[in-house]
C-alpha cells in the first residue's frame, strides 16, 4: 500500500480581514494593505498547488467589515476555489451573519473526516470580545465528539483563538480564556495529535506537555493581510506578505507542517491582474 497516498493534505489560511469592496484599504494600520486582494491573491497561488490535497482550512476573521456583503463577497472568492473550504469564526466575525451568507463550496462543519483523521473545528468567537471562550454546552459537544473517535485514529483541532502563551504580552490576553480545562478535557483522548490556530498575526511553533511526557503541538498561522512582530509587550506590525501553512497528517498520526509566504512580487502581480 502506498502511504503517501493515504497522507491529508491541507492547506491553512487564517484572518483575511475582508471588506464588501475589493478596493477597501485596512483601517487600523497605516501599511498599505487591501485585504480582499490579498485573499484573492493568495487563492490564485494556492490554485495551481491544489494536486493531492484534500481541503482548505479557515480559521476565522474573515471579516473586518462585519456586514452580509462582505461575507457574499467572500464566499464568492472563496467558491472558485478548487478544493472543499472548511470555515470557523474569529473574533472579528459574525457567526450567524458567516452561516448565513457562506454556501457552495464553503461550509461551516464541526468535524470533518478524512481517512484515520478526524478535523475538529471549534467555535471560539465570543460577542463583543477579542479573547476566545468555548461554552458548558461546547466542551460537552467537544467530548461527545472525541468520545465518538475510535482510539486508534487521529485528531487535528481547529479554532481561532491560541490555547497556549505564545510569549506575546499584548496578545496573550487575547487567547483561549479556559486553556486549563481545555487541556485537561484532551488529556483522556490520546487519538488528539495536534492544534492549529489563528488570530496571532505571526508564526508560532509550539506545545502543550502533560506531565507523563505526551506532547500535544500547537501551530500559529499568520494572517493573509497584515502579520504582527513576535514576542512583543505592546503591537508592533511586522510586513504585509500573505502567508498560508501547508499541513500534512500522515497514516502513522504524525504531522507535518511549514509557514510559507506569497513573495511580495507574486503577490502584487496577482494582485495587478486582479483589478
Amino acid at each position: 500500500m502506498n502511504k503517501r497516498a493515504d497522507i491529508v493534505r491541507l492547506f491553512q489560511v487564517t484572518d483575511s480581514h475582508c471588506y464588501e469592496s475589493d478596493d477597501a484599504r485596512l483601517t487600523w494600520t497605516d501599511m498599505p494593505i487591501y485585504p480582499n486582494l490579498s485573499l484573492k491573491a493568495m487563492l490564485a497561488h494556492l490554485t495551481g498547488r491544489v494536486e493531492n490535497y484534500s481541503a482548505l482550512m479557515l480559521t476565522g476573521d474573515l471579516a473586518q467589515e462585519e456586514t452580509p456583503a462582505t461575507y457574499q463577497r467572500v464566499n464568492t472568492l472563496l467558491n472558485a476555489f478548487p478544493l472543499p473550504v472548511y470555515a470557523l469564526p474569529g473574533n472579528h466575525d459574525i457567526p450567524q451573519m458567516m452561516r448565513e451568507n457562506l454556501s457552495g463550496n464553503v461550509q461551516m462543519p464541526e468535524q470533518v473526516t478524512l481517512g484515520r483523521w478526524h478535523l475538529l473545528l471549534l467555535d471560539t468567537h465570543a460577542n463583543d470580545k477579542p479573547d476566545g471562550y468555548l461554552t458548558d454546552e461546547q466542551f460537552e459537544q467537544f467530548e461527545k465528539r472525541l468520545v465518538s473517535i475510535p482510539e486508534d485514529d487521529f485528531v487535528a483541532v481547529f479554532m481561532h483563538h491560541h490555547p497556549v502563551p505564545i510569549s506575546s504580552e499584548w496578545m496573550d490576553v487575547m487567547g483561549l480564556q479556559q486553556k486549563t480545562y481545555f487541556w485537561q478535557l484532551i488529556e483522556h483522548f490520546p487519538q488528539v495529535k495536534v492544534v492549529f490556530n489563528g488570530h496571532i498575526h505571526q508564526e508560532f511553533n509550539g506545545q502543550h506537555q502533560y506531565l507523563d511526557g505526551r506532547t500535544v503541538a500547537v501551530h500559529g498561522t499568520p494572517a493573509t493581510c497584515i502579520q504582527m512582530k513576535p514576542v512583543r509587550k505592546d503591537i508592533e506590525f511586522d510586513h504585509t506578505c500573505p502567508a498560508w501553512r501547508d499541513i500534512a497528517l500522515w497514516p502513522d498520526g504524525s504531522v507535518q507542517t511549514q509557514v510559507h509566504y506569497l513573495p511580495f512580487v507574486v503577490r502584487e502581480e496577482a494582485i495587478r491582474s486582479s483589478i
